[in-house]
């Protein structure tokens, strides 16, 4: 495997692991994360007699500010959990990335905006375009890029392997599909799967083989003495 590229056997293995080690806490939270934007939807839309669309579009923009949020902490945990093999995160990371909330939002519009543009010009410029910008949000929270810096180097470390993303992204969808046919239980192991699997992909592609999961600092054995010492 070469160093600016990546395995996505490997990447959706190292996601299975971290998923079956956290199971508890992303079955919770995916409860959350889907359960707050629906109620705010359904407050927003539950207004019998209501002839104006302020409050509907009020909640609307609430939501999907939320939704924001929920994204920023899904991209959080796992920069944590891709960091090593075994790597663990705290419960404040699901909130902690608000320093970051402007950026990530500019981000969005800009991201949305782009693909959108190569949708309409035959829907293929869409999707690679959709590829290659895709990691904006890894790097605004992991190395604290401003909107526009992030979509560029995006573009950068996603050049030449666009393919092997694409492809990647095929694999996702067969392992969230398999999961909505698991009666729907299968998607509270298969999402938080693919999320921690394309938080190992970012690392791969920034950072190169340095980014390949070690053993954390507490497991890493010290230094042998020579005996006598």
């Amino acid at each position: 495997m070469a160093d600016d590229g990546f395995s996505k056997s490997e990447a959706v293995k190292f996601g299975w692991e971290a998923m079956k080690n956290n199971f508890v806490f992303f079955l919770v939270f995916l409860i959350v994360a889907w359960a707050i934007p629906g109620g705010i939807s359904w407050v927003g839309s539950a207004r019998p007699g209501s002839k104006h669309l302020f409050f509907p579009f009020l909640f609307s923009v609430l939501g999907w500010v939320v939704s924001i949020f929920i994204n920023m902490a899904v991209i959080k945990i796992g920069l944590r959990l891709s960091a090593a093999a075994g790597a663990t995160f705290d419960v404040s990371d699901t909130w902690s990335g608000y320093p970051f909330f402007l950026n990530y939002l500019v981000g969005s519009i800009l991201y949305g905006l782009i693909v959108l543009g190569g949708l309409i010009l035959l829907i293929v410029p869409g999707i690679i375009w959709a590829i290659k910008y895709s990691f904006f949000g890894y790097l605004i929270i992991d190395r604290d890029m401003g909107p526009v810096e992030a979509l560029k180097r995006s573009g950068e470390i996603t050049k030449g392997n666009k393919g092997n993303l694409f492809l990647l992204g095929l694999l996702f969808f067969g392992i969230t599909l398999l999961g909505a046919i698991a009666c729907g239980v299968g998607l509270f192991a298969a999402i938080p799967t693919v999320w921690i699997a394309y938080a190992y992909v970012y690392r791969r592609l920034e950072y190169g083989a340095a980014a390949e999961p070690v053993l954390q600092p507490a497991q890493v054995p010290g230094p042998v003495r020579p005996p006598g010492v």
